[in-house]
């Protein structure tokens, strides 16, 4: 162990755990040592179980103090808490800005929260105060966080994907749009299906892949079925790793339109992979994709959006986009963004 152990406090939700697994692996290596404190066990890291649920007071003030006894006793040298929410509000309580301490935004604890009631706008407002540096996976979002509590110190980064070993290789490219978002009324899949099937009538030979689950798949099945030829679509459930890579490998294009989004990890997988995007108008996408040279987005229909990607020069925005990808989005280009935010808190 080091003469001054690097220690960092991790804080926040595993009811599933993927963000935060996929958060500690990035940085692990980095700290000496590493706690998480959260609602609930995990496999991947040392964990202390506490209750971070609102709706008691005494709960509350139960839970700030035995965060207070675990922060005293683990001394953390950095306390990195997930989600403005009651995380996010406890942790600030508890710590009162004594040790170094990270917020990383997920998205609708700003962006939705504050909007529930001035309770929640409070607790909101607490939660990002307490912070002494503010990250997430968008910039558009520090404009909301700047409304809520004025100046302060924001850096955009995201947990970063694996850059496919396999080289890019266009003329593998096969006529698929590939759409993996989850089966519920927020990703808009039948209007992926309803888009596709007006696309399908002047491109017969192409195919619509669609992965993932949720609680409307029977529906989404029962639309595609009536709307397209057997042959002109698949559902093939969920996918692991591999499987999702090798649809992105020989796709041609992606799809992924939800109302609501931040910046989507599935978005710059395609994008690693030379598949054409065409997503969703929101700020978040905006801050990858210029509609009409590295992909769409969505202005008008499905349709419209799949005829103008067939428009692009897929040479071009393949390049593009790994270039990009490289730059901004991969693991080890977040890692060090991460360690620069310690290191520098460090030197305060």
């Amino acid at each position: 162990m080091a003469k001054n152990p690097k220690r960092l406090l991790l804080i926040g939700s595993t009811q599933s755990d993927v963000h935060l697994r996929n958060f500690h692996a990035l940085i692990e290596g980095y700290f000496d040592e590493i706690l998480l404190v959260s609602g609930n066990e995990v496999d991947f890291c040392d964990t202390k179980v506490l209750d971070f649920g609102l709706k008691n007071p005494l709960k509350i003030r139960k839970t700030i103090s035995q965060l207070r006894k675990i922060i005293q006793e683990f001394q953390p040298t950095i306390i990195h808490v997930h989600q403005a929410n009651s995380y996010g509000y406890i942790t600030a309580k508890a710590n009162k800005r004594k040790i170094p301490q990270v917020l990383t935004i997920w998205g609708s604890d700003v962006l939705l929260l504050p909007k529930k009631s001035s309770v929640h706008r409070r607790l909101v407002k607490k939660a990002l105060q307490g912070a002494h540096k503010i990250t997430a996976d968008a910039g558009f979002i520090q404009k909301n966080v700047s409304e809520l509590i004025g100046p302060h110190d924001f850096t955009t980064a995201n947990f970063g994907i694996d850059l496919p070993s396999l080289k890019i290789d266009l003329e593998k490219k096969k006529s698929i749009v590939y759409s993996n978002r989850l089966h519920n009324t927020l990703y808009n899949i039948d209007s992926v299906i309803d888009g596709f099937a007006e696309f399908h009538q002047g491109h017969k030979n192409w195919k619509l892949v669609i992965a993932g689950r949720g609680n409307r798949t029977a529906e989404l099945k029962k639309l595609a079925s009536s709307k397209l030829p057997k042959d002109a679509y698949e559902f093939v459930g969920f996918v692991d790793y591999e499987t999702n890579m090798s649809y992105y490998q020989k796709a041609s294009i992606y799809i992924s339109v939800p109302s609501s989004d931040g910046t989507s990890v599935s978005l710059l997988e395609a994008m690693a992979c030379g598949t054409i995007p065409i997503v969703s108008d929101l700020p978040a996408n905006h801050e990858w994709i210029t509609s009409g040279k590295n992909g769409i987005i969505l202005k008008s229909t499905v349709a419209e959006a799949l005829n103008a990607a067939l428009k692009l020069d897929h040479v071009y925005l393949a390049a593009e986009n790994k270039a990009i990808i490289e730059k901004k989005a991969t693991k080890t280009a977040n890692r060090a963004i991460y360690v620069k935010i310690y290191k520098d808190l460090r030197k305060k």
